[in-house]
Formats: structure tokens, C-alpha cells, sequence
């Protein structure tokens, strides 16, 4: 009689339950989503220089409050009590998928999304504020599906003749 192993839970990495992407690993990268490997390929195949997740920008500010804020912690967890008085706040920091290397002109940025996060429409707004901020003339690209990711990567290649 032959003895059957037993599958073990929660080996394989699980689709997020939110946007349905299945994180993959490429050549050592570790990529959030199917979409974001098929176009890393698909870049990889052209003379367009590139990076994946290289730059990161801050969006936001961070900043000391002075106010008193009485909460529980996010999840609805902890005590009631104030967690405002001085508390110290980070950057919040943005990072697109791919860009062109670190030290090029920031001429385009690919934001490869299946389905998004429900509060990634406000990062993605407070990253166009970013860019108008900094006099960055780049050129925005957000995929959703393969047949977009190539017509991306024809209107990066139109742009560099």
C-alpha cells in the first residue's frame, strides 16, 4: 500500500483577494502580477533602456501632528485613546512599475494594473499632482490587459523614433 503525501497548505503564494493577481518570480524579480512579467518581457525584447520599480516618489509629505486624535488602531483593534498628540507621520511613497532607468528623463511611466486597489485611483491622482509640482512633461501609461501592454510599448517606441 502506498502512502499519498499530503499537499501543504499555503506553499504556493495565493492570488490577492482584492485585484486577483498572482505574484510570479523572473529571472530573481519578484513581480506582483502575470501582467507586470508580460510586460517586462515584452520591454525586454526592444533597445528601449528600462527598470522595474527603480523610483520611488513621494506623494505625499510626512509631517508631525499637533492634534489630538482619539481612535482605535486601523483594524478597530486597541484602546480608544487619543494616538494623534505628536505623532509622526511618514513619506507616503509611490513606486510605478517600470520607468526608465534612474539618471534618464523621466519620459514615460507604466503602471501595469489587472484591477486595482480601491484607493489606488487617489495614489495614482496625487502622482500626477507630483509630476505638474516638478515640471515633469512624462507621458502616463496604465495597461490593464496584454493587447495594452503592446500598444504601450508602440507608443514608447513611436516616442523614441
Amino acid at each position: 500500500m502506498r502512502k499519498t503525501r499530503k499537499k501543504k497548505r499555503g506553499s504556493r503564494k495565493r492570488a490577492n483577494p482584492q485585484t486577483n493577481a498572482n505574484p510570479k518570480v523572473y529571472k530573481g524579480i519578484k513581480f506582483r502580477s502575470e501582467l507586470e512579467v508580460y510586460m517586462y518581457k515584452l520591454l525586454e525584447k526592444t533597445d528601449i533602456p528600462f527598470a522595474y520599480e527603480a523610483q520611488k516618489f513621494v506623494i505625499i509629505e510626512g509631517f508631525t501632528s499637533p492634534n489630538i486624535s482619539y481612535e482605535r488602531f486601523l483594524n478597530g483593534k486597541g484602546e480608544f485613546k487619543d494616538r494623534g498628540s505628536g505623532k509622526k507621520y511618514a513619506d507616503m511613497v509611490y513606486t510605478p512599475d517600470f520607468t526608465p532607468p534612474k539618471g534618464e528623463p523621466l519620459d514615460w511611466v507604466i503602471e501595469v494594473k489587472g484591477r486595482s486597489m480601491p484607493d489606488f485611483s487617489r495614489t495614482w491622482k496625487l502622482f500626477k499632482k507630483t509630476l505638474l509640482k516638478h515640471n515633469k512633461n512624462t507621458v502616463l501609461y496604465m495597461p490593464r490587459t496584454q493587447g495594452e501592454c503592446r500598444e504601450t510599448l508602440n507608443l514608447i517606441q513611436e516616442m523614441y523614433g
